[in-house]
C-alpha cells in the first residue's frame, strides 16, 4: 500500500525537476530597414546583466551583409530620480554574423539602435523593449 503513495509523490518530484531543469526559451528579434534585414538571437531571452545577441544582417538583396563595420547602442530614458542612460556595446565580427555583448544594467524601457556601415551602404535598425 505504501508504494502506491510513493509512486504519484515520485512522480511529481520528478516532473518538477524536468520542468525547473530546461532551458530558457531563446530571444529572436528580426527588424526591417531599407530593404535591409537585421536577425538577432541569443540563447537567453533579454535579462540584467550580460547578453550575447548574435547579429546577421542582410541586404535588399538577401544575401548576408559581412565585412561591415556594426555598432550598439543601449538607451534608457530618463525617468523620475534618475538620468537618461546611453551605452555603446562592443561588437565583434564573427565571419557569418556580428556578436554583441549587451548589458543592460536594469529593468525598464531600453531603446535598442543597430548601425551598420559598409562602403556606401548605411543602414539602422531600432526596436525597443520593457525588461
Amino acid at each position: 500500500m505504501k508504494r502506491l503513495i510513493y509512486l504519484p509523490v515520485f512522480s511529481l518530484i520528478f516532473a518538477f525537476l524536468v520542468i525547473s531543469c530546461q532551458k530558457k526559451e531563446a530571444f529572436k528579434k528580426e527588424l526591417t530597414s531599407g530593404g535591409y534585414k537585421a536577425v538577432i538571437t541569443s540563447d537567453q531571452p533579454p535579462h540584467v546583466g550580460i547578453n550575447v545577441w548574435k547579429i546577421k544582417i542582410y541586404g535588399p538583396d538577401g544575401k548576408l551583409l559581412t565585412g561591415a563595420k556594426v555598432s550598439v547602442n543601449g538607451y534608457m530614458p530618463p525617468m523620475p530620480g534618475m538620468p537618461e542612460m546611453s551605452f555603446d556595446y562592443p561588437v565583434e565580427d564573427k565571419g557569418s554574423y556580428y556578436e554583441s555583448k549587451v548589458n543592460l544594467s536594469m529593468g525598464g524601457t531600453w531603446q535598442i539602435t543597430i548601425k551598420a556601415e559598409k562602403g556606401n551602404e548605411k543602414v539602422k535598425f531600432q526596436f525597443g523593449f520593457n525588461l
